[in-house]
């Protein structure tokens, strides 16, 4: 096999002033044709982006890889190319397809390749990372890393779940295979296959379908366990966690609406989980075999939505190009628009004509494609102070909310507060690998005062931090964000919610301790004085309490 290696000199304009071949590439006649290009720019004899200092070329027939430097010895630049004939460039190649995070290290424990899925799950770019050692690119103990247990062991460890920080000081939980790599009985290194919670969900949702598919044996039954696939990938009634009575009212009402198919406009504050109803609607409808879209109107800039929800055909604008929009794409199933109060008056009009005619044309289009999706919209602004604030046209209000589904807000409803506290918690322990028994009745009672304003998704957060911060297991109020530390006026009706007497005295002696040293400074000597008792036994209480 011949080998095409040659170095081609640039001036600053990219001409080639001179050509030197390496081994036999220069006796090649295929290749000693470069020499025509002497004297001209390299960029009129390659199709070569050189804005980039590497890529590859497409030339007669062959694959060239290049990479242009600055000359150091002289002005312009250096061009270095060789043939593509390296196989494990096309095993890479074929390794960045798979939807997997795949390492490779030496028996040293220094990695030798990642594939571009790894980036996107320990999002660390690979090109920082190869041919360091693990121990330089992750935060973790020798003793817990399933790459070094790999050779040490010489054995393969499969689906070890590792919990560790990367360079960013981001957390990353991952399940871990290790597979020793020998050539003639000696370790050479180790391949490891990395999975993370998207992962395995993705495949989770492919198994239940094909097994659906092989339970009936047929192939024409394939069509049905495509529709059971999209049924699983949405929440459900059955999902939605709670049992304020408010909260349960506007369940049974979503249930009621679910198989109606009329359109349904969903008010409640951030972080209340509209999008969670919306998607139990959709799977408690006719439509649930088919597609659930959801777009956040606030996140799309007012110049590009039209083109979003109804597709654009090639030419309309500078650049565009034929791409199906969202209506399209949710054809027969329900398309949610979350915050609809953000899109644009005018826009605003544009959907209630789709909305009334069951059609609409694409951006450059000439021709009405007609549809059939169920609209779910949501807001969270109070819908009417929208109308009265010309936020929202009036006869789109009425035309999206044929039924409207108020979410009680997170300081509404503060009796789910314990039972979603204990939902997270075993949700996030699987997650994390990590076994925690619950939380004290401080954080319990600490919730139980705050008013919420990021809802349940500010509630998560909290669980979410005390998980990667805890060092027992049971959460406590130092677990939690420093803003949840801060003290508050204790509420009598809240700390009855507490079991026992002697929980709620030591909360509430606590809470006096803790002002008394804040007023003097935390000064432990005038605290007792003013509290009555000695200075020993306010440390020890101190203690106690953790201050």
């Amino acid at each position: 096999m011949v080998s095409y290696d040659i170095i081609c000199f640039l001036d600053h304009n990219n001409v080639v002033k001179h050509i030197e071949y390496l081994g036999t590439s220069g006796n090649n006649d295929k290749v000693s044709v470069l020499n025509e290009c002497i004297g001209k720019e390299i960029g009129s004899f390659f199709d070569i982006d050189l804005h980039n200092g590497k890529g590859y070329i497409n030339w007669s027939s062959m694959v060239l890889r290049y990479t242009r430097t600055e000359n150091l010895m002289g002005a312009g630049y250096i061009m270095y190319i060789t043939e593509v004939t390296d196989k494990s460039e096309i095993y890479e190649a074929a390794l960045d397809c798979v939807s997997e995070g795949i390492q490779v290290y030496d028996k040293t424990g220094h990695l030798i390749f990642c594939n571009k899925f790894n980036e996107k799950i320990e999002k660390m770019n690979r090109e920082n990372i190869i041919g360091k050692h693990l121990i330089d690119i992750y935060d973790l103990k020798e003793d817990f890393s399933t790459t070094l247990n790999t050779i040490k062991s010489k054995m393969p460890i499969i689906n070890r779940c590792d919990n560790f920080k990367n360079k960013n000081n981001e957390v990353i939980t991952t399940m871990n295979s290790g597979y020793p790599l020998f050539i003639e009985n000696n370790l050479i290194g180790v391949a490891v296959i990395v999975q993370d919670k998207e992962v395995l969900e993705h495949y989770r949702l492919k198994i239940d379908c094909f097994d659906k598919f092989l339970s009936h044996g047929e192939k024409d039954k394939l069509n049905k366990n495509r529709k059971n696939f999209y049924a699983l990938k949405y929440y459900k009634f059955d999902d939605l966690i709670g049992k304020d009575e408010n909260f349960i009212e506007t369940i049974q009402l979503a249930r009621n609406i679910a198989d109606r198919d009329c359109s349904v406009l969903i008010y409640g504050e951030t972080g209340t989980g509209k999008e969670l109803f919306a998607q139990s609607i959709h799977s408690g409808s006719k439509r649930r075999t088919k597609e659930f879209v959801a777009v956040n109107c606030a996140a799309i800039p007012e110049n590009l939505i039209e083109g979003i929800l109804f597709g654009t055909e090639k030419g309309s604008f500078t650049g565009s190009s034929d791409r199906i929009g969202l209506f399209e794409q949710a054809e027969g199933g329900s398309l949610f628009l979350d915050e609809i109060n953000s899109m644009n008056l005018h826009m605003q009009s544009k959907l209630l004509r789709v909305l009334q005619e069951k059609k609409f044309r694409r951006v450059g289009g000439l021709k009405d494609i007609e549809c059939d999706v169920r609209i779910i919209c949501s807001t969270n602004e109070e819908p009417l102070s929208l109308i009265e604030n010309n936020k929202m046209r009036k006869d789109l209000y009425y035309r999206i909310s044929t039924v409207t589904v108020n979410i009680p807000p997170l300081r509404n409803r503060k009796s789910d507060i314990e039972l979603l506290v204990k939902y997270f918690i075993e949700k996030l322990s699987k997650h994390y690998s990590k076994e925690v028994k619950g939380s004290s009745p401080e954080v319990i009672l600490k919730f139980r005062e705050y008013d919420w304003p990021g809802n349940i998704r500010e509630l998560l957060h909290n669980i979410e931090y005390a998980f990667n911060t805890m060092l027992g297991d049971i959460i406590n109020i130092k677990d939690l964000p420093k803003y949840m530390q801060k003290p508050k006026k204790i509420n009598s009706k809240d700390i009855l919610h507490l079991r026992t007497l002697e929980q709620i005295m030591s909360q509430y002696e606590k809470e006096v301790i803790k002002n008394t040293l804040k007023l003097h400074k935390n000064n432990v000597t005038k605290a007792a004085e003013q509290l009555g008792i000695k200075r020993q036994s306010l440390q020890y209480r101190i203690k106690k309490y953790e201050l």
